[in-house]
């Protein structure tokens, strides 16, 4: 073998690059809880992906923030949660939102934790 001949390999196929997807997670009702963890579907969110979560109770509980509950393995995910908003229904339900995206080279499963400000 000459010190050449890796010049004229192939060249190694480049991987599908995947664009960002939007999940939309499902709602769910809590009901007497301050702080939760470990709560929702598990969601599985790739590099770039957006999940939009919301969960609701029978009436207002006040500031309620949430985040991603990462769960492993964890192929190099870094969860970000924004966008936190607030509903008030006529009928008194109040509905939370969340955006979690991930920021990471990897993917991995997550559903949510958060609770209220005391």
């Amino acid at each position: 073998m000459r010190d050449t001949d890796w010049i004229n390999a192939p060249p190694a196929p480049l991987p599908m690059m995947k664009q960002p997807g939007r999940t939309r997670a499902r709602a769910f009702f809590l009901e007497g809880i301050m702080a939760f963890t470990n709560v929702g579907p598990l969601v599985y969110l790739a590099p770039g992906e957006t999940a939009f979560w919301n969960f609701s109770y029978g009436d207002d509980h006040g500031p309620q923030l949430a985040e991603a509950d990462v769960k492993t393995p964890n192929l190099g995910a870094v969860h970000q949660a924004d966008h936190q908003r607030k509903r008030k229904d006529n009928n008194e339900v109040v509905t939370y939102f969340v955006d979690i995206h991930n920021l990471g080279a990897g993917g991995c499963f997550h559903n949510l934790q958060g609770g209220g400000m005391s």
